[in-house]
C-alpha cells in the first residue's frame, strides 16, 4: 500500500498531472541557443519538488547533462558546513556521469580517470581554496581550505559555484543546479563577506558560462517575488518566471482516486469531486484527506477530523506553517496563537 508522508515529495514515476510544468522546464534545459535560467514559484506542498525531481530524473538520463539538486534549507547552516556540502552534490553528480569504472580504480597509488578530470578542471579555472580527496574505495570528495579563521566567506561562495563551469568548460556537459528553496540563502546574510548574498549571486550568474543553467524554486512566494520582481534586486530580470497553480479538477479526481486505490478502497469519483469542490486542486490537501477518508464519513467530516485533532494531518500541517512564518516576526507567539483560534 501507498505510504503518504507529510511533506514528501513524490516519486517521479507517482507524479500525477504537471506534464506542461515538467516539459516547459525540460526544453529550457535542452535549448542549444539560449541558457535560460528559471524561477520556479509556488506555495508550499503544491509539487514544485516533485516536479524538480521529475526534471532531474529525466535530463539525468542524458548523456550530455550533470543535475544537481540541492534543497537550500535542509542543507543551511554556518558557511563551512553549507558550502562544503554543496560542493559534495557537484562532486557527486559529475563523478557519476563520469562513470563507476572511472571512479573505482584508485588502488595502488593510481588516480582514476575521474579525479584526474576533476583535480585539471579546478587547476585550469584557479579555483581557490578547493581540491580533491579520493578514499580507497574510488570515492571522490571535495576538500576546502577554510583556515584556521575566516573573515571572509564570498571567496568560498565564488568558488564553490564556480566549480560547475570549470567542469562543463573542462568535459563539455551541461550543468543543471537546482536550488530549492533558494530565498532561505538570506541566511547568510549574517556571515562575514556574505551580507549582500544575492550581490554575490548575481556574480555567479554572470560568469557561470554558456554550459550552466540554474532553476531555483521557492514557497515563500512573496518573498520569492521581492528577490527576483524588484527593480532594486541585484537578481531582477537575470530568471525567467514559472508559477507553479493547482491541479484541475480532472486530475485531482485523478490523485485523489489513486490514492484510494492504494489504499484498496477503491476508485470513487463523487467523493473525489466533493473533496476537490471542498479545498480545491491542492494536491498536499487532496491527498491528506483521502489518506483520512472512511468508508461512510461526509467528507466535510474528514476535513474538520484533519484540522481539529491535534494529530491530525492538516493541523499538523498548520502549526508548521504558522511556526515557520511567525518565527522572525515580532509578536510572533501571540500572532500565532490568534491565528491557530
Amino acid at each position: 500500500m501507498t505510504k503518504f508522508h507529510v511533506g514528501k515529495p513524490a516519486p517521479s514515476e507517482d507524479l500525477v498531472d504537471r506534464e506542461d510544468e515538467v516539459k516547459y522546464l525540460v526544453s529550457k534545459m535542452r535549448s542549444a541557443s539560449i541558457n535560460y535560467n528559471i524561477a520556479t514559484i509556488g506555495h508550499r506542498r503544491i509539487g514544485k519538488t516533485s516536479i524538480l525531481l521529475k526534471v532531474k530524473t529525466i535530463l539525468s538520463k542524458n548523456k550530455r547533462f550533470v543535475v544537481v539538486y540541492f534543497d537550500v534549507k535542509k542543507n543551511m547552516g554556518d558557511p563551512k558546513i553549507f558550502l562544503t556540502k554543496l560542493e559534495k552534490e557537484i562532486f557527486d553528480a559529475y563523478a557519476d556521469k563520469l562513470g563507476t569504472l572511472e571512479k573505482i580504480t584508485a588502488k595502488a597509488g593510481k588516480l582514476s580517470s575521474a579525479v584526474t578530470k576533476i583535480t585539471s578542471a579546478i587547476t585550469s579555472m584557479k579555483i581557490k581554496s578547493i581540491g580533491s580527496d579520493i578514499r580507497p574505495d574510488g570515492t571522490i570528495t571535495p576538500k576546502i581550505e577554510f583556515g584556521d579563521k575566516v573573515t571572509d566567506y564570498s571567496t568560498f561562495f565564488l568558488s564553490v559555484f564556480q566549480t560547475p563551469t570549470a567542469f562543463a568548460k573542462h568535459s563539455n556537459l551541461k550543468f543543471v543546479i537546482i536550488l530549492d528553496e533558494f530565498q532561505e540563502f538570506e541566511e547568510l546574510n549574517r556571515y562575514p563577506g556574505l551580507k549582500n548574498i544575492f550581490s554575490l549571486f548575481r556574480s555567479v550568474i554572470q560568469e557561470r558560462g554558456k554550459n550552466v543553467s540554474f532553476i531555483i524554486s521557492g514557497s515563500r512566494v512573496h518573498m520569492l517575488e521581492s528577490i527576483l520582481g524588484s527593480g532594486e534586486s541585484p537578481l531582477f530580470v537575470h530568471f525567467e518566471r514559472q508559477v507553479i497553480s493547482e491541479m484541475n479538477e480532472i486530475n485531482s479526481i485523478k490523485l485523489f482516486n489513486k490514492y484510494l486505490k492504494a489504499r484498496k478502497i477503491g476508485e470513487n469519483d463523487s467523493i473525489a469531486k466533493t473533496a476537490y469542490q471542498l479545498v480545491g486542486g491542492q494536491p498536499f490537501y487532496l491527498m491528506a484527506i483521502a489518506e483520512g477518508w472512511n468508508k461512510g464519513e461526509k467528507v466535510a467530516e474528514t476535513l474538520n477530523r484533519l484540522l481539529t485533532d491535534p494529530l491530525g494531518t492538516l493541523r499538523l500541517y498548520t502549526e508548521y506553517v504558522l511556526s515557520e512564518d511567525l518565527k522572525v516576526a515580532t509578536g510572533g507567539p501571540i500572532l500565532k496563537t490568534i491565528l491557530s483560534a
